[in-house]
């Protein structure tokens, strides 16, 4: 019998992961990543790491804009007009070319209060190179230090580190505590070939090893991961990667019991034509039947300038609903964001509701575009018994989705061009059309 205890498990955490680039970090740290303090995970989002539970503003670094704040609005469904109720505001200094200062607040009892307060230096290739956050105290009215960054990039690459350590403030000693630091070594072709990683578990420190393999293409193809023992290494896990034309499109996870590996974790992904992501799709080991159950889907659409319009994420549940949610995006100009909008799809309604808004300011600008909420999508025939037209003025995404929230159709259409819905048993669809920003939304009867 397989022995997947915790320590074994632990063994995985600090797999960096060079998928998509060396500041990946590998599916098996998320778990333990969801432990660490809010900061210290922005630090790390802050320095590149791909850690979802931090998102950060993006600001494009080419563009001459400067992001100067950020809004959130939440309770659309609430039948008030216009922006319903604050509920997050982030705003950002610049005192000098190489630093930033970035506070977060909540808006409490009509009011903005502090929560936490980030300082972030970058070299003169705008490379982050420390970050220190600091917590608001309420009593003291004072911010106290929280966490610390240091990373140590790797010759003049924007995305290859040689190391970086992550600080916690110890309150008793007051002074700062190492919780968490890697090295990489590289090849003379800048490739990573092994990461040694150290990281302090309730007062334990625990050492780990990545060694990476790369095949005929120079495709990094195999990770495979060790726990550092009194100087003996034991495998711990292996992370298996297939490429087509150097782009990954299945990852798989394994986790060793001491004798054989055993795979636990996939994620396959598909691009467009340019080269983007357009598909990930995670699943998860089911032992008992010998298969894999899917667990989540994210899919991307992007705008006439290929940067990304929206995100639609279904979190698979057995026995249960799915849950989905879109995130759709407007620029002000390059990668500049002007605006994010969440929506969450309603069972009962068969439709997306609008759950907040993300509204970003930039110096130098007045106001960022205002954006429509999503409008009503026109269709004829309906009730139809095979085809229905919509009217669009222009190229949009088209999904159709059946009573119970599943996509059951999705293409790209044209102005003019009829929907096929022939071989779509009777019920009530939703229908929602995509162009760039701007969402449309219906409903059709099929008979």
């Amino acid at each position: 019998m397989k022995n997947n205890s915790f320590l074994t498990l632990l063994f995985l955490i600090l797999a960096t992961n060079s998928v998509f680039s060396q500041k990946t970090l590998a599916p098996g740290l998320q778990p333990y990543a969801e432990n660490w303090s809010y900061n210290v995970k922005r630090l790390l989002n802050r320095a590149g790491f791909d850690l979802p539970a931090a998102s950060v503003d993006k600001a494009a670094s080419r563009s001459p804009l400067q992001l100067d704040s950020t809004k959130t609005f939440y309770g659309y469904d609430l039948n008030t007009p216009g922006d319903s109720t604050p509920l997050f505001r982030t705003t950002y200094q610049y005192t000098s070319p190489n630093e930033k200062k970035e506070a977060e607040y909540e808006w409490i009892n009509n009011a903005w209060l502090p929560l936490s307060r980030t300082t972030t230096t970058s070299d003169d290739q705008q490379r982050i190179v420390t970050a220190i956050a600091e917590a608001y105290d309420p009593e003291s009215e004072t911010f106290k230090p929280d966490s610390r960054l240091e990373n140590y990039p790797h010759g003049n690459s924007q995305d290859l580190i040689d190391s970086f350590l992550v600080y916690g403030w110890d309150t008793v000693a007051q002074d700062w505590l190492l919780l968490l630091a890697t090295y990489n070594t590289f090849d003379a072709q800048d490739r990573i070939l092994e990461s040694v990683s150290t990281f302090d578990y309730f007062g334990t420190p625990l050492l780990f090893k990545d060694v990476y393999s790369y095949d005929a293409n120079g495709d990094n193809h195999l990770i495979e991961e060790s726990a550092v023992f009194d100087g003996f290494d034991i495998p711990s896990g292996r992370t298996e990667i297939t490429y087509v034309d150097h782009l990954p499109i299945e990852v798989t996870t394994f986790v060793s019991d001491g004798v054989a590996f055993y795979p636990t974790n996939r994620e396959n992904y598909a691009y467009t034509l340019f080269g983007a992501l357009r598909l990930a799709m995670s699943f998860q080991r089911d032992e008992a039947n010998d298969e894999w159950d899917m667990t989540q889907r994210v899919e991307y659409g992007f705008d006439g300038e290929q940067r990304v319009a929206s995100k639609e994420t279904t979190f698979i549940n057995p026995g249960a609903w799915d849950e989905r949610e879109l995130v759709t995006y407007a620029y002000v100009e390059d990668e500049n964001l002007a605006q994010e909008r969440l929506h969450h799809w309603d069972d009962d309604l068969f439709d997306w509701i609008l759950d907040n808004k993300k509204y970003y300011y930039y110096n130098g600008l007045v106001s960022t575009p205002s954006i429509p909420s999503a409008l009503a999508l026109q269709v004829a025939p309906n009730p139809t018994t095979d085809v229905v037209r919509l009217m669009l003025d222009e190229e949009a995404a088209v999904r159709v989705f059946d009573a119970a929230g599943q996509l059951v159709q999705s293409r790209l259409m044209q102005p003019g061009q009829v929907l096929d819905m022939t071989a779509l048993p009777a019920g009530i669809y939703s229908v929602t059309a995509q162009n760039g920003a701007q969402l449309y939304t219906g409903k059709v009867a099929k008979q």
